[in-house]
Order: C-alpha cells, then structure tokens, then sequence
C-alpha cells in the first residue's frame, strides 16, 4: 500500500531513522497470514521496506500483528542492527533487533505487538493518529573495526634495549658561581634512551639526522636539553 515514508533525525549520528505511517490501520486485512507492504525507502545504498501482518504472521501467536523489515535490493552481506517502534500518547514500545541481511531478505518479530492494544478501546486507539499507524524503524551498519596493533607494538618498542640500534646520552650540567666547580664542569645527570632509525627517519627528522654521526650502539651525547624534555621528544 501507499505509506507516507519520512526520514527523521536520529541522536545516533550512525543510524538512519524514518517514519513509516499505514493509514486506516483498523481497515488493512487482518486475517492470520495477511501481509501489507510499505513503500520502498533508501538506506546505506540498498532499497528497504516494511512488511506489516496486522492479523498476524504464520508463526504468530493469535492476536499479535507481525513487523519485518525487508531488504530488496542488493547481494552483499550486511551486518544490520535495527529498531522498530511506535509511540503512544503517554508511552513508547520499540524492539531492537541484530541480523545479517544477505541479500533479499527480511527479518522482525511474528510476535511484535498485540493487535487490541494497538488499537486499544477509544475511539482514536492507543498507538494510532487519526487512524493511522506510524512506526519508527532505525538502520545502522553492525561495523566491525579490528583494532589495530601498531600502536601497542610501537608502545612496546619505545626505549627497548634489546631491539634498538641507537643510544642516546642525555647530559645535564649545572651551572655553579664557584671557580672551582666550573673548572671541573660537573655533570649531576646523565640518562640513557634507547629507540630506533627507522622509527626516526619517519617521525623526527631532527633526531634521525643525528643519528647519521653515529656508528653502531655508541651514545649520540647531548647536553642541552633535560632528560624529562628529551624522553616527551623521541
């Protein structure tokens, strides 16, 4: 049947979220088995649809409207999650669901709401407007994103003795007013950071240069700079 089909906005800015009203719901058949299918709406590059059993589904228990949601379009598989809901003038009904749509296929609930209550004894009926039936239906891509291992195994890396091939000497001197310190230049701090050429030739052009004066394990001193500065820097 003609259904009025309006895509709405969604708190989850991964999901695709739309209205789906079947007008006269009481008229549309109602007999066990019955199906009426909305029109076609467009989501993540396939067409979809609803199929409504307002009597009921095959497999339904008596009294019980049926709702699937329908992929028509499309070969590949996709991994769904899916929601479809109403509201009522003071409560909401909605049914989450997860399932791999491949190809032409269609997934819900036999049992998705009962029909009386639906319609309830008012004259409006308790989820209908005006004698229409609106579901809210959701679509969102059920991703599955690997985590990525470079980052610990770089982590792992960071100062490895037993796999770097270049050292660095950080040496802090202080400065004293007295003669005799200055003579001697005396050297409170010295640190030792092991890391990597081939991990500073991409990521510190500055430091991987001065590794080029280097042979072999042979400490690259430096002595302008302070241990805690120069371990944020590599």
């Amino acid at each position: 049947v003609e259904t009025n089909i309006e895509r709405i906005k969604s708190e989850n800015p991964k999901e695709w979220l739309f209205n789906i009203t079947f007008d006269n719901f009481e008229e549309l058949p109602s007999a066990k088995g019955q199906m009426v299918l909305s029109s076609t709406f467009s989501c993540f590059g396939n067409q979809w649809r609803i199929k409504l059993h307002p009597g009921g589904y095959s497999e339904s228990l008596t009294g019980m409207v049926a709702v699937f949601l329908e992929r028509c379009s499309g070969d590949r598989e996709l991994a769904i999650k899916y929601s479809i809901g109403f509201n009522g003038d003071e409560e909401r009904m909605i049914r989450l669901g997860k399932s791999i749509f491949d190809g032409s296929v269609s997934w819900g609930w036999a049992n998705f709401y009962s029909r009386s209550e639906i319609i309830g004894d008012d004259e409006e009926g308790r989820f209908l407007v005006n004698g229409a039936l609106t579901l809210y239906v959701g679509i969102q891509l059920d991703e599955f994103i690997p985590k990525n291992p470079a980052s610990s195994f770089m982590l792992k890396l960071f100062n490895d003795e037993n796999s770097a091939d270049v050292v660095f000497e950080i040496c802090e001197q202080h400065k004293s007013d007295s003669e005799s310190d200055r003579k001697r230049a005396k050297t409170s701090t010295e640190k030792l950071y092991h890391a990597h050429r081939f991990i500073l030739q991409h990521y510190s052009a500055e430091l991987s240069a001065i590794c080029a004066t280097s042979d072999g394990m042979t400490p690259i001193i430096i002595t302008d700079v302070k241990p805690e500065v120069f371990l944020h820097l590599l």
